[in-house]
């Protein structure tokens, strides 16, 4: 099945765009989130919107968001993600499975277990993209609502100190920007594939993620590979000792699961304690060979 007018796939929601114009998303990302990723997306002429439920998660983090696109009026589901590749968005699209939906899916007769191409045929006839005149209408305010966005990025994000180093946290490894070369960061986003590329374009030295369950074809992890060949040291932390889309929990209360090479030559292990990991980040050759 060929993909549909008005239907976008993006493998990340730091991709969108207000000059969007198709109003079904189906993207990688989590479906996590807050009410200012919500209408985020909505300012962006989304109308329906499938994600990865993130392995669902401590405190239901991974499908939190579904709360906020239905306040902003936004049909939206959560896909399993043992059926889709998290950050994957073709994936999503050609095998997701529902797993979680919102009052406005039910009530357009979207069902769990449905798969993402069934979900979008029972409504790709009743969600239609804004007219050029609602766009050129709102094409001011989006202007405005981007750059104001952009000055705020900042904002975004928090730095610590832990064993005398910097710490950068954030929710979201799409909130980095060019300042971010070098840092330690301990995000709130998953491990995958699309996360790993903002990881690799702002040239961080070491990320913390969120496993998303690990899920189909261990996507929720796939990026510490080649994070590790770019010289990245990376991990990921269980998502049920810290919440998807909350960096503080991941700093706070992180386990982790999963490291690549960079970081077991640190003496990082599975099971350790994200700041017991940053910890031994700190220690000299001589002292790790001493653990």
């Amino acid at each position: 099945m060929e993909l549909p007018d008005g239907v976008v796939l993006l493998d990340s929601l730091g991709d969108l765009q207000p000059g969007n114009t198709s109003p079904i998303l189906v993207c990688g990302s989590h479906c996590g989130g807050n009410k200012d990723l919500a209408r985020h997306v909505k300012n962006c002429h989304v109308k329906a919107v499938f994600l990865n439920n993130a392995g669902i998660g401590k405190n239901q983090a991974g499908i939190r968001g579904l709360t906020h696109y239905e306040a902003e009026n936004i049909l939206a589901c959560a896909v399993d993600c043992n059926s889709a590749e998290i950050g994957i968005s073709r994936d999503t699209w050609e095998s997701g499975i529902i797993s979680h939906t919102t009052t406005q899916a039910e009530v357009a007769g979207i069902q769990i277990g449905d798969s993402v191409k069934e979900a979008i045929a029972k409504i790709i006839n009743s969600i239609k993209p804004p007219s050029s005149t609602q766009k050129s209408k709102k094409f001011e305010s989006l202007i405005k609502h981007e750059v104001k966005g952009s000055k705020e990025d900042l904002k975004k994000q928090s730095q610590t100190h832990i064993e005398g180093v910097d710490i950068t946290i954030t929710d979201s490894i799409t909130f980095l920007n060019e300042n971010n070369a070098g840092d330690i960061v301990v995000c709130g986003s998953h491990g995958g594939l699309s996360a790993g590329d903002y990881a690799q374009k702002h040239r961080v030295k070491a990320v913390f993620f969120n496993d998303a369950g690990i899920g189909k074809n261990n996507a929720g992890i796939k990026s510490l590979e080649s994070l590790n060949d770019a010289g990245i040291l990376a991990c990921t932390v269980d998502c049920m000792s810290a919440e998807i889309f909350n960096g503080l929990d991941v700093l706070d209360n992180g386990i982790i699961t999963v490291c690549n090479q960079l970081a077991k030559d640190r003496n990082i292990k599975e099971k350790m304690t994200v700041k017991e990991a940053i910890k031994s980040m700190t220690l000299t050759e001589d002292q790790r060979s001493e653990v």
